[in-house]
């Protein structure tokens, strides 16, 4: 009943219409009426048909105008989008501390991250606890991949030290002072520092995996992008968007080399007491439960200045709910 009122409202000058015409038509055929009288009505019909006419032709003018200003908007929205996407090239080199922001905007609200290179320690001592400290207030699953060298094999170390060493720019470079016993301990320490972490986010879902091989490059894959970064801010970095065909290229190729190196089983000395700052004796047991043997040599001394590389950075969980 409402919608018809509503119609009858809307359509009104239409109804006058044609109740005018049948009314005339009704008069003129009994000749109850002066033809004269007839005429007029009949003019009046005509003027109401045309009033009609105009009404729905503004109408159809103003709907017309309506489509074409959208039309108009979305080609400018359409045109502003691609000249940002064409602004913003899928691979982009930089340098210095635009490396640092781009990688501290990578860690901020990503739910993975993929390593690949040598020793880890940036990303054990800065990335690992950052993005664990920006997912647990929000309990957020956080998936973490590593593939560092293997530092029970000391010739691939003193191959990896000796490269640096050679390509050192000049004397006072801090790669000529790199030792082959700094290396393994630098490796030891992301092991340890992986373990610790694992037992203090139960949504982390951690891997390491030693590779038998290495790299002068540094691959850090983000949810938002892919880094490649060198040693020391000098040098430049590349950066790929996420959702491009180079990103899905880089992703493939750190899981196939990640497949091929060997794997620590974390899960496996999950339940194995770390405390908030391990003892030597603890990280004995840890790595080997992870089937790695530490040098004959290690002292206790050594097993401390492993467990101070691992746990350097701020505690993630200080403070936190």
């Amino acid at each position: 009943m409402k919608k018809a009122v509503m119609w009858a409202g809307a359509n009104v000058d239409v109804m006058v219409a044609v109740i005018l015409a049948v009314v005339i038509l009704i008069l003129d055929f009994t000749g109850v009426t002066s033809a004269k009288i007839v005429q007029s009505a009949t003019m009046a019909t005509l003027a109401v048909v045309a009033i009609v006419l105009l009404r729905e032709r503004v109408r159809g003018d103003s709907q017309g105008q309506s489509v074409l200003e959208s039309v108009g908007e979305t080609h400018r929205r359409l045109d502003r989008l691609t000249d940002e996407f064409q602004r913003r090239p899928e691979v982009r080199v930089i340098s210095g501390g635009e490396a640092n922001r781009v990688l501290e905007e990578a860690r901020r609200e990503t739910g993975r991250w993929v390593f690949r290179g040598a020793t880890g320690a940036y990303v054990r001592a800065v990335t690992l606890p950052e993005c664990v400290r920006a997912a647990r207030p929000h309990r957020r699953r956080l998936d973490f991949r590593l593939e560092i060298l293997d530092p029970s094999d000391p010739e691939l170390c003193e191959e990896f030290v000796g490269l640096h060493r050679r390509m050192a720019v000049g004397t006072d470079s801090p790669e000529r002072s790199w030792t082959v016993r700094e290396t393994r301990r630098e490796l030891y320490a992301t092991i340890l520092a992986a373990c610790w972490h694992q037992q203090r986010y139960e949504l982390l879902d951690i891997d390491v995996r030693l590779s038998a091989s290495y790299s002068l490059l540094r691959y850090e894959l983000s949810s938002s992008c892919v880094i490649f970064t060198q040693r020391g801010p000098e040098f430049p970095a590349i950066v790929i968007a996420s959702g491009t065909p180079s990103y899905l290229c880089w992703e493939s190729e750190l899981h196939v080399s990640f497949q091929q190196a060997r794997r620590l089983r974390l899960q496996d000395v999950k339940a194995l007491p770390l405390g908030d700052e391990p003892a030597p004796d603890e990280i004995r047991a840890l790595f080997q439960g992870l089937g790695i043997e530490l040098p004959a040599d290690y002292t206790d001394d050594d097993l401390v200045g492993i467990r101070r590389l691992a746990l350097e950075s701020s505690d993630p969980y200080a403070n936190s709910a």
